[in-house]
């Protein structure tokens, strides 16, 4: 209830009004009052007064109760409108709460008065702080506090009336945080949304107008520029936003860096109204995100027809994981000092309908971008060990390794994991899982504790791609590895940098400290096989040796047992044939 009250009394005998003044003060309510004795009075009184409460008399000569109450719904239609009268006929009565009055009293019996006075303010308080916390919802992001998209929508219509008036540029910018989902899965959600209040207030400290910056995904935000010149005045101020995301944060006792990318589009120049605008802003950001992360575009014409290849081709992805269009090649692994074979990895491909292959680099990524690797994933690990369990003699001995995305790194996959061994029969200590180096960087801390826990179900784990990231080296000496894998573009290296040499020397001789095995990735020429073997790696996969093979091909090599270095000169023939995107 608020402190005064303003009444409004609707009533033509002034001792009536009096009374009814006496019974809300001894109600202890506190008020100024008002009264209109005919129908231009009451109408001066709603627009100025301005009422909390009207109390208006049922019957008056030349203002009937009920014209004065359409009068108070017509000017203030949130005003609550209380028939005070003489008359005790029910049907009176009826009639009054029918045409919209909050409650009926006889001034015969004014107890009622105060506490329906009382109760008709509180209610309509308790409504408006409903539809506050409604329009709240509506328009605002219930993290941060910033706009969301239905109100930048509004705040930029109204730019756009600004611009055109004044004939000047506006600028939509769409920012994206690069693998913010890692964040949120790797500190937990309390943290993440307290970095996005974070973020949220560096962009507003540093926006050149209030309510121009809006969130409008989980990751994503939106800043509109007014005034603005050429696109090269444009560009130092993107970067500074840009930079103030990526700048140090720590929350709870941890260090936080996050990147994002960005794509801005122009008004007029790439369209009229909010909605192209922000489709050109996204088509660039996504061209931003592609081709360089932590940077920005701005949006070009050709953006718009690689944009639309890029929808498609997530269409025909998703199409391509419902209808079973992936299949899985495998591509052995040697030991170097024997020749023997001592593994196979599955490896996912797509060929199309048509016989065109989609490259592994271009899809993978894609599948994780648009979050069905989760489904890949689990397909891709399911069929390799019911295919791995059916192959018999020798090849039941050598271990399936598949590789896990970063996003499958949390406590979801563990049963997923479990029910694959289970169902195909596969014994647990044949199956590898491989996670990226970056990957167990990136999200150390929930890593570190699904490593232990697939470890539990028996299963082997390697760090594919070693050499690529900036290891802790205390961190992996704790992590419950089985082999290290080095990266393919170290290998390539060897023979053109001494220092790369150095370097794979170094990781080998620190996989056998720390106990583990090491392989030596993408080896394709015989010189990368002797210099691989002289550095001291255990293992050996690459084209070299033998490329990515269908199931039946990959099976004879495993119960045959072929020997690498019988058959390389071979197949190093084979290699340039097989090399068109199965890489």
């Amino acid at each position: 209830m608020r402190d005064n009250l303003n009444i409004l009394f609707v009533d033509d005998h002034p001792l009536d009004v009096m009374i009814e003044e006496f019974e809300l003060k001894r109600e202890g309510l506190v008020f100024v009052s008002r009264t209109a004795t005919n129908e231009p009075e009451l109408m001066q009184a709603l627009m100025e007064f301005r009422p909390d409460v009207v109390l208006c008399d049922y019957n008056m000569p030349g203002l009937s109760g009920l014209h004065a109450m359409q009068c108070s719904r017509r000017l203030r239609p949130a005003t609550p409108v209380l028939m005070v009268s003489g008359a005790i006929a029910e049907y009176t009565a009826i009639e009054c709460l029918n045409r919209g009055a909050t409650d009926y009293l006889l001034k015969s019996n004014l107890r009622r008065l105060g506490p329906a006075v009382r109760r008709a303010v509180a209610d309509v308080l308790h409504r408006q702080q409903l539809e506050d916390r409604i329009e709240r919802l509506t328009y605002y992001d219930t993290v941060t506090g910033l706009p969301n998209l239905a109100s930048i929508d509004q705040f930029f219509g109204h730019c756009v009336e600004r611009a055109r008036v004044q004939n000047c540029r506006l600028a939509l910018a769409a920012f994206d945080l690069d693998k913010f989902r890692y964040v949120d899965e790797g500190i937990g959600r309390q943290l993440a949304d307290q970095a996005l209040k974070d973020i949220s207030a560096s962009l507003q400290s540093i926006s050149p107008n209030p309510g121009c910056v809006a969130r409008v995904g989980a990751d994503q935000f939106l800043m509109v520029l007014s005034d603005i010149g050429t696109d090269l005045q444009i560009r130092p101020l993107i970067d500074r936003l840009l930079e103030v995301i990526a700048g140090p944060r720590r929350l709870a006792g941890r260090d936080l860096r996050v990147t994002a990318s960005a794509g801005v589009a122009l008004y007029p120049r790439d369209g009229a109204n909010f909605e192209t605008l922000l489709c050109h802003a996204t088509a660039a950001l996504h061209e931003a995100k592609d081709t360089r992360p932590g940077s920005f575009l701005f949006y070009r014409d050709d953006i718009s027809s690689r944009n639309k290849k890029r929808r498609q081709l997530e269409s025909d992805l998703r199409h391509a994981v419902e209808s079973n269009e992936l299949c899985l090649y495998y591509q052995p692994q040697f030991d170097i000092a024997g020749g023997q074979v001592c593994g196979v990895e599955a490896l996912a491909r797509w060929f199309r309908v048509e016989g065109k292959s989609i490259a592994p680099s271009v899809f993978i990524p894609l599948a994780e971008r648009i979050h069905l690797i989760g489904a890949l994933g689990t397909w891709a690990l399911r069929n390799a060990c019911t295919t791995m369990a059916s192959w018999s003699g020798d090849a039941t001995s050598a271990p399936l390794c598949v590789n896990v995305s970063v996003h499958q790194i949390c406590a979801g996959f563990t049963p997923v994991i479990a029910a694959a061994l289970e169902s195909s029969g596969l014994s647990p200590g044949r199956l590898e899982l491989e996670i990226t180096e970056s990957a167990l960087l990136e999200n150390s801390g929930a890593a570190l504790k699904c490593l232990r826990d697939w470890k539990r179900l028996g299963v082997r784990l390697a760090v594919d791609d070693f050499g690529t990231g900036y290891s802790n080296l205390s961190y992996l000496s704790r992590l419950p590895l089985d082999r290290l894998k080095i990266d393919r573009s170290l290998i390539q290296g060897l023979s053109q940098d001494s220092r790369v040499a150095a370097v794979v020397r170094t990781v080998a001789s620190l996989g056998r400290e720390l106990g583990f095995t090491v392989l030596a990735e993408g080896v394709e020429t015989t010189d990368q096989l002797r210099l691989v073997k002289d550095l001291g790696c255990d293992q050996a996969q690459g084209f070299l040796l033998m490329p990515p093979v269908a199931a039946a091909e990959a099976r004879a090599v495993l119960e045959g047992r072929w020997a690498a270095f019988a058959q390389g000169r071979q197949l190093a023939d084979v290699r340039e044939a097989r090399r068109d995107g199965l890489h």
